[in-house]
């Protein structure tokens, strides 16, 4: 079977230029809505980076601030734990004032006699003692042995002078002054003056 076209060739020449511009429009469609697809899918990719972005941002910051307050609680650990090691170092050499007095009682001679006992914890010396003896060997005694002592320093001889007795010689005491400080400085600071008898000492301290 033979076709034969009788159109015009002008006519021809029309329908072919509409094919082709009929192409061509349908290939700009085409690239239009590819273009419109890849940035809406740019855009939901952008979209969901940034929500990726945003989460793993406040993770860091919850770590971070986690980070810190174990930090924070570390610190205060240690703190506690500095305090309470300087508290048992405190415990460990404090002492108390009826441990210091007995520590006075024995290093005083048996032939030594306290009259008086002034302390005052806030300022040198913290001990001023009067007291009486026989001879000047027992006063130079009383203060060796309180220089020996781990719990007194600065032992300082200050005066003495003989109180004769006029009806027995033998009877007549040497009166004399020191003066000394605590060497550990734990006992909670107190004032006051202390008198005993002429022929009592601090034996019977408890």
């Amino acid at each position: 079977m033979i076709s034969i076209n009788l159109l015009p060739p002008e006519l021809k020449l029309h329908r072919i230029n509409a094919k082709r511009n009929a192409s061509l429009v349908s290939v700009c469609i085409v690239v239009v809505l590819f273009t419109i697809v890849l940035a809406i899918v740019g855009e939901s990719a952008k979209n969901t980076i940034k929500d990726y972005l945003d989460s793993a941002k406040s993770d860091v910051q919850k770590n971070t601030n986690q980070l810190d307050q174990y930090q924070d609680l570390q610190d205060l650990a240690y703190q506690v734990n500095d305090r309470a090691t300087a508290t048992d170092k405190i415990n460990q050499t404090r002492l108390t004032w009826s441990q210091v007095l007995l520590e006075l009682a024995n290093s005083t001679p048996v032939d030594v006699q306290f009259e008086t006992l002034t302390i005052n914890g806030e300022k040198s010396p913290n001990f001023v003692l009067l007291g009486n003896t026989t001879t000047e060997r027992e006063i130079i005694k009383f203060k060796e042995k309180l220089e020996n002592s781990p719990v007194f320093k600065n032992v300082s001889f200050k005066s003495a002078s003989l109180n004769q007795n006029q009806s027995d010689a033998s009877k007549s005491k040497l009166s004399f002054t020191i003066d000394f400080d605590l060497e550990i400085k734990g006992s909670k600071a107190v004032s006051g003056s202390f008198s005993t008898s002429p022929d009592s000492n601090l034996k019977n301290i408890k």
